[in-house]
C-alpha cells in the first residue's frame, strides 16, 4: 500500500470552509449518468453485493420489479461522492445516514442536493436529498422525478486537520 497522500485540495479544489458556509445555504446540485446496467454490474463486483434483482431481467420480473434497478448503496455512494465535491474529500466526515425511498433505474440521472441546516462548534450538519430523474421502466408512468434517497451528514470543519478549515 502507497504512503503517498492524494493531494484533495487538487480533486476537490472548490471546498467549502467553515467561513464560507451559513445555516439555510443550499449547496449546489451534482448530477450523475444517467445510470445504466452496466453501472450496476460494475458496482456489483466491486461491492459484493451481487443480487441477481440488480442484474438478471427474469429474476427481477419473477421478484415483482418490472425491471433490474439500481442498488440502494449505488446512489448513496453517488451521494457520498458530492458531499466530497462540496466540502474537499471524505476526511472531515463525521457522520453519514441515508434512508432509501425509491428505486432508480437504468436511464435515470442521480441527482444530489443538500441544505445546510446548522453550523455549530465547527460542525456542518447538511439535510441531503437524491432524486432519481427519467421515465423510468415502460408501463410504470412515473413521474420524471422522484424523490430517490433522504439523509443527513456531519463533516467537522472546525478542526485543522484535513487542510480545510
Amino acid at each position: 500500500m502507497s504512503e503517498q497522500r492524494i493531494d484533495t485540495a487538487r480533486i476537490f479544489p472548490k471546498a467549502l470552509t467553515l467561513e464560507g458556509v451559513e445555516e439555510g445555504m443550499e449547496l449546489e446540485e451534482k448530477v450523475f449518468g444517467p445510470v445504466t446496467r452496466e453501472d450496476f454490474i460494475r458496482y456489483a463486483k466491486a461491492s459484493g453485493d451481487d443480487n441477481p434483482i440488480h442484474q438478471d431481467e427474469e429474476y427481477a420480473r419473477r421478484s415483482g420489479a418490472p425491471t433490474v434497478f439500481a442498488m440502494g448503496m449505488l446512489n448513496a455512494g453517488y451521494l457520498a461522492t458530492a458531499l466530497g465535491q462540496w466540502f474537499g474529500g471524505a476526511d472531515n466526515l463525521r457522520r453519514f445516514k441515508v434512508r432509501f425511498t425509491n428505486r432508480v433505474w437504468a436511464g435515470d440521472e442521480v441527482a444530489c442536493s443538500g441544505r445546510v441546516v446548522s453550523v455549530q462548534n465547527g460542525i456542518v450538519t447538511v439535510a441531503l436529498e437524491v432524486k432519481r430523474r427519467g421515465t423510468g421502466p415502460e408501463g410504470l408512468n412515473l413521474d420524471n422525478e422522484q424523490l430517490a434517497i433522504t439523509g443527513e451528514a456531519e463533516i467537522d470543519l472546525g478542526t485543522s486537520e484535513g487542510g480545510h478549515a
